[in-house]
């Protein structure tokens, strides 16, 4: 083989390698890339999505409703306050620290000190009378004091 044979060997080579490269990239049809679908989630149809995207909307309107009929509710329940009634009973020798005390722990007052400071103000420490008496805790100082603490 010379020289010239060579090269007309390469150079049919090279232009067999552009015939079949142009033919590959420019008419043979390249299948499109699939996206990734990310971690965790899956592909659905779009007939699924849209009875997805339905049952989606009807749980947030039921959950609206059910909100709705809860704040109604609760209005309806704050409109009709509960009176919390107590029996206090007062023997002989309680303190009016002790009677205050009791008054805090049944939920009448807010403040044992508070209502015990209220009775000395007043006065009326030493009026406190022995007995039973039916009180509420939506009662003031002055109607409870009122009741145990009358004047002999």
């Amino acid at each position: 083989m010379n020289k010239q044979t060579t090269r007309a060997f390469a150079s049919g080579l090279l232009i067999s390698a552009l015939i079949v490269y142009a033919y590959v990239h420019f008419f043979q049809k390249q299948p499109k890339p699939m996206p990734a679908i990310k971690e965790g989630y899956i592909e659905i149809k779009k007939s699924e999505y849209e009875i997805l995207k339905q049952e989606s909307k009807d749980w947030q309107e039921k959950y609206e409703q059910l909100s709705q009929k809860k704040d109604e509710e609760k209005t309806k329940n704050e409109a009709e306050p509960t009176i919390k009634n107590y029996q206090l009973v007062i023997s002989e020798g309680m303190s009016s620290k002790e009677i205050c005390t009791e008054l805090e722990n049944a939920g009448l007052i807010d403040d044992a000190e508070d209502f015990n400071d209220y009775l000395a103000n007043k006065n009326l420490q030493k009026n406190i009378q022995i007995g039973t008496y039916e009180l509420n805790d939506k009662m003031t100082y002055e109607e409870i004091s009122n009741i145990i603490a009358k004047e002999s």
